[in-house]
């Protein structure tokens, strides 16, 4: 793969997972409300179903093509509807407790499940990796070259917003429903963008 090529798909990763998203405005959401310590978990479980789903979208991308029509219009709406599931449990939520022994804030697996039904994250697998890597050659190497840069930059994205929500946390806790109505109401923004 030609340098210029692979820096080209490095920008465009960045530009497309920086963006607000389900992930990032989860981690919005989660880390301030709880604090990042408390999100690690959540965290990590996006990082592994990240770079799980971009090993599928690199591995079986030629395969997947001619299936995409369909697969792509179950996933929207399956998608679709699990966001607007966080949409309303973020609403719901109310100030974060100062015994913080009672409140838990979402785990690995959510982080993890959510990619498999984060449109957004599996068509940037399916559009990258054709337009970047496919042009030069199938071998495992792109394939993990592949995935393993997709997870960094929004890995990136991720810190970037999870940290913004962690020192805004004592903001969160007196305008909490603000905050909540405002994050619920981006989550059913990207919800309708998946199935607009």
């Amino acid at each position: 793969m030609k340098i210029d090529l692979y820096l080209s798909f490095i920008a465009y990763a960045c530009a497309t997972t920086f963006l607000p998203g389900p992930n990032n405005v989860l981690l919005l959401a989660q880390a301030g409300r709880y604090g990042i310590r408390r999100c690690w978990p959540l965290i990590f479980g996006i990082w592994c179903g990240l770079l799980t789903v971009m090993l599928i979208a690199g591995s079986f991308c030629s395969v997947l093509g001619t299936f995409v029509p369909r697969i792509a219009t179950v996933f929207k709406f399956v998608g679709a509807g699990y966001i607007l599931y966080l949409a309303w449990k973020t609403w719901q939520r109310g100030a974060a407790n100062t015994d913080q022994t009672q409140d838990v804030p979402l785990k690995f697996r959510n982080g993890f499940l959510l990619q498999f039904l984060n449109v957004k994250v599996i068509m940037l697998g399916l559009a990258a990796y054709p337009g970047y890597f496919l042009p030069s050659g199938h071998s495992p190497f792109l394939v993990l070259l592949f995935a393993v840069t997709m997870t960094a930059c929004c890995g990136t994205g991720n810190l970037i917003w999870a940290t913004l929500g962690n020192f805004l946390c004592p903001v969160y806790n007196r305008w909490y429903k603000v905050v909540n109505t405002i994050m619920a109401l981006l989550l059913v923004w990207c919800a309708w963008k998946i199935i607009k």
